[in-house]
């Protein structure tokens, strides 16, 4: 079929295409916005403006193109018997307003302006190309799904409603950004999900006035208790089976077009010590990893203050064999033990930046360098000492277990290491103590951060350092408002 489109002429101002005129003075035209026109059987003329790096060439061509030129010569031609009879596939609506209308066209829909029409129709044609879907690189998995999030905002909802097939899945759209005019999506389940919690959400949302989003990062700042800037606030996953079973449990989630992290809320700091393997092995292992990253995130922020204070300040506490070893290792330092930990910490911070940016093909002659050569000959100096690499080393190391803590346990394990050099056991005591008490006082959307040990919550507790059998959580968390409590039938002959 020969479908005759010609390049439509800017000079020429249509009086019949009224719309389209008043349209294209309220716009910037680019190189990638393409107007084309068509000379229907019917002597009736239809303009189709499109960007060509967002739409579907193909699918433009076949299903709205040719069914045009299809159109008989006594067939009438309306925006109604288009939208109705023609076009009948994918979204197709009538549009007016100049505002939605470029909306529409940036969005990767086509614009169709029939001559003598104060009306547009928006067909979609979307293409451009995106990411395909694998595991996510922060969240892998022996068991369970593979699946994770990509930067397609509609990619990631449909796998949220192919987990959730129910009627009180809501999905709620806006747009955020002047400029970018970034499509979010909250999701929650409206027979589980406190009312009040969704409202303040969405409302936090409408109130951000930001030329542009890009990452669903963006957001936190807006959504965050701004009385409260070093600890985590707001949980995120890359995993649809995670997100989807923190919607079960009452929770907010928040998807972003360009970004494959979805934020959740409202967040309590046990979440980071959970893993999605933990539901999909047994409760005993289970416990024994939860048990190992809270072991694990108290050595990192405690081992090197508690190491400068015994050396500093509590010396006897050490075995006689180690204290003779410590002494002839440090006698030749030159800096007191608290610069000296410092000193070593900041090696490893930048070694653990260096290794994060740089090009993947260079990291084993970092490894290399920072471990073998800058290392070694450090201690050989006598700038550092063996004992005060291998704390900072393990405390590096347990650093890892809770990975999305680490920002915040970094910062911490600095401040331990000056207090303990400072004053000692007294000095880390003191700021625990300081530490728990503000961490008790945190709130997020209704939720104590520290639930459900502060305030003690029994009935959470079945999912908290000790993680019991799926059969005898009957109920979702009480720490997480919610209006539906019940998530299993009761059956009389469980113990």
């Amino acid at each position: 079929m020969n479908i005759n489109i010609s390049k439509e002429q800017n000079k020429n101002v249509d009086k019949r295409f009224l719309k389209y005129n008043e349209f294209k003075k309220t716009i910037v035209f680019s190189d990638d916005m393409v107007t084309r026109s068509i000379m229907l059987a019917s002597k009736k003329e239809i303009k189709i403006m499109f960007v060509q790096s967002l739409i579907d060439h193909s699918f433009l061509s076949k299903f709205v193109l040719e069914p045009l030129m299809s159109l008989e010569k006594k067939q009438k031609v309306s925006l109604s018997t288009l939208m109705n009879k023609i076009l009948c596939f994918g979204a197709v609506k009538e549009v007016e307003n100049n505002e939605m209308m470029l909306n529409q066209l940036l969005s990767g829909f086509a614009l169709l302006f029939l001559e003598g029409e104060q009306k547009v129709l928006s067909v979609a044609v979307v293409g451009y190309e995106k990411r395909s879907i694998t595991e996510p690189p922060t969240s892998a998995v022996l068991k369970g799904p593979r699946e994770g999030f990509i930067e397609d905002y509609a990619t990631n909802i449909s796998m949220i409603r192919r987990r959730l097939k129910s009627k009180d899945l809501v999905v709620k759209m806006q747009k955020i950004g002047r400029v970018s005019q970034t499509d979010i999506a909250v999701l929650y389940l409206a027979n589980i999900a406190d009312q009040n919690i969704v409202e303040k959400i969405e409302n936090k949302l409408k109130a951000i006035d930001i030329d542009g989003i890009v990452d669903s990062y963006y957001l936190q700042s807006f959504l965050e208790n701004p009385n409260n800037k070093f600890f985590k606030q707001i949980g995120n996953s890359e995993k649809p089976d995670v997100v989807c079973a923190k919607l079960l449990e009452g929770r907010v989630a928040i998807v972003v077009d360009g970004s494959p992290i979805v934020l959740t809320l409202p967040y309590i700091l046990l979440e980071d010590f959970q893993n999605a393997d933990d539901y999909l092995t047994h409760p005993f292992r289970a416990t024994f990893l939860r048990s190992l990253r809270m072991l694990g995130i108290f050595f990192a922020i405690l081992l090197p203050g508690i190491y400068v204070a015994m050396q500093s300040f509590h010396y006897v506490i050490f075995p006689n064999n180690f204290l003779i070893s410590l002494l002839n290792s440090i006698e030749q330092l030159s800096f007191p033990p608290l610069i000296e930990i410092l000193l070593v910490l900041f090696l490893f911070e930048i070694l653990n930046e260096a290794s994060i940016r740089m090009p993947k093909y260079l990291g084993m002659a970092l490894s290399i360098v920072g471990a073998l050569i800058l290392g070694d000959t450090a201690v050989k100096a006598g700038i550092i000492s063996s004992p005060s690499v291998m704390m900072v080393a393990i405390s590096g190391i347990c650093l890892y277990t809770v990975p999305d803590q680490v920002s915040a346990a970094s910062l911490l394990r600095i401040i331990f290491t000056v207090l303990g050099g400072i004053a000692g056991f007294y000095g880390i005591m003191l700021g625990l103590i300081f530490l728990g008490s503000y961490l008790v006082g945190l709130d997020n959307y209704e939720t104590p951060y520290l639930a459900p040990f502060a305030p003690y919550i029994r009935r959470d507790m079945k999912d908290a350092v000790v993680k019991q059998d799926l059969k005898k959580m009957k109920t979702r968390p009480k720490s997480i408002p919610n209006k539906n409590e019940v998530r299993m039938k009761y059956d009389n002959t469980d113990k």
